[in-house]
């Protein structure tokens, strides 16, 4: 019975098999995919997302420029690494100032007279400016020099005193110790005869004292003398120095007479003038200021002072004209602000108005080492970064920064020669193939047509 159903069901199913097949019955048609579409599961002639389908492109049937994954070379604009100096200018605040400024002060006290220059006029060394009243100062002279000739007088008069009586005392000096020399010898003779009996010796006694006496003259006469030849040390000496003080008063007061004429101590050119005709005039108060020379004075930061040594170049602008100019002065530290103190020459001729400003410019190198556009740069977050051509291959190089100036930047890092990519297009990754894109007449870095990829034919059936 089991087997009598079996062999029924085997029959049922070749007859069912059989009408399936059987010729002139249609299978279900395979309807595909959409032309353009990917069908579940992906197809290797879909195109890639911004890839155009086969045949479908640019006139001519030639595929459309590489995107990221789509196995085609991403077009990318390249920069050849050179290696340099990076600089950078610089601008700050200049003012034209004097190179010397003097603070001119009246050497005497007296009455302004005249001002005979005005605030910026030139002046020669020695040319007179202020002129103060001289009545006073003529007295003054005229007094020194009456009190001279007086010393003059008591010198002389003492003088001649004194050399009169020196040739008296010298004469009196002669005569004691004439009449000194005839008492010793009468006294001598005197004891002689006494020895003989001849004397008696009262006359001993008076001859005795005659010799006293002549000995005494002569002392009288020495010390008159001594006195004599002391007053020519002390108080011709003491009047010899009273003339001299008399002089030193007279050069005093003609001097004083000629400083009564304010004259420039060096050519160059009023400042300002102080004093007012009319007006009293102290003595060591100012009477005008004076400047040589013109620099141009101005500030830099602390950093950059020791890059702008003496005879370094910086460029002054006033109005319309820029003068080159030379560092003259560069004290370094640091000045009141945090800013550094510099001063510039001037060309030989050139004349400003003092107290002009305009800017200061000036180069000031930052770094040296391989330079490299600023766009170049890459941040994940944590390195910078850029990307290299290799081969026609992308690949991502780790750099520092070594100093930035405008759209530049110095780096290390990179040798010389590296194809850096600027801008680096979305998608663009380590290990991604690249080509240079031809340059446009777009944006930097926009090519006016896609890149052909080397090997690749036309697509036919191109519409």
């Amino acid at each position: 019975m089991a087997r009598a159903i079996l062999i029924l069901l085997v029959l049922a199913l070749g007859v069912l098999v059989g009408r399936l097949t059987a010729p002139g019955t249609p299978a279900v048609p395979n309807q595909g995919t959409p032309r353009g579409l990917s069908a579940p599961g992906g197809s290797a002639n879909a195109p890639f997302p911004g890839q155009a389908a086969p045949g479908q492109g640019r006139p001519g049937g030639f595929a459309s420029q590489g995107t990221p994954g789509s196995g085609q070379p991403l077009p990318v604009q390249l920069a050849r690494v050179e290696v340099g100096t990076l600089e950078a200018t610089r601008q700050v605040g200049g003012t034209v100032v004097p190179a010397i400024q003097a603070n001119v002060p009246a050497q005497v006290g007296g009455v302004v007279v005249r001002v005979l220059k005005n605030p910026g006029d030139p002046v020669k060394q020695g040319e007179a400016v202020v002129q103060l009243d001289t009545q006073a100062l003529q007295l003054a002279l005229a007094n020194a020099r009456a009190s001279l000739r007086s010393a003059e007088i008591n010198l002389a008069t003492q003088t001649r005193t004194t050399l009169e009586a020196r040739s008296r005392l010298e004469a009196q000096v002669r005569s004691a110790q004439a009449a000194l020399q005839a008492a010793q010898q009468n006294y001598q003779a005197t004891l002689r005869v006494k020895a003989l009996g001849g004397a008696s010796e009262t006359e001993v006694a008076q001859a005795q004292a005659a010799l006293a006496q002549a000995q005494a003259n002569l002392e009288a006469a020495q010390s008159a003398l001594a006195d004599n030849l002391r007053a020519e040390q002390e108080t011709l000496a003491a009047l010899r120095v009273a003339v001299e003080q008399a002089r030193n008063q007279v050069a005093q007061a003609e001097l004083n007479l000629q400083n009564a004429t304010i004259r420039a101590p060096f050519a160059g050119s009023l400042l300002a003038v102080s004093a007012t005709p009319g007006a009293y005039l102290a003595p060591g108060a100012t009477a005008f200021v004076l400047a040589q020379g013109l620099r141009v004075q101005f500030s830099v930061p602390p950093e950059e002072a020791h890059l702008l040594p003496v005879g370094s170049e910086v460029r002054f602008t006033l109005g319309a004209q820029t003068y080159p100019l030379r560092v003259e002065q560069n004290a370094g530290g640091t000045a009141s602000g945090g800013l550094v103190l510099l001063l510039a020459r001037l060309p030989e001729g050139v004349r400003l108005p003092l107290n002009a400003v305009g800017p200061v410019s000036y180069t000031v190198a930052l770094a040296r080492g391989p330079l490299i556009p600023v766009n170049a740069l890459q941040s994940d977050g944590s390195q910078l970064f850029v990307y290299v051509a290799e081969g026609g291959i992308a690949r991502r190089r780790v750099v520092q920064v070594l100093a930035q100036a405008g759209d530049q930047v110095a780096v290390a890092g990179l040798p010389a020669g590296a194809q850096v990519v600027i801008n680096p297009p979305p998608g663009l990754l380590d290990g991604t193939p690249v080509v240079a894109a031809a340059p446009g007449p777009q944006a930097p870095g926009s090519p006016s047509t896609p890149p052909h990829r080397p090997g690749s034919q036309p697509q036919p059936g191109g519409r």
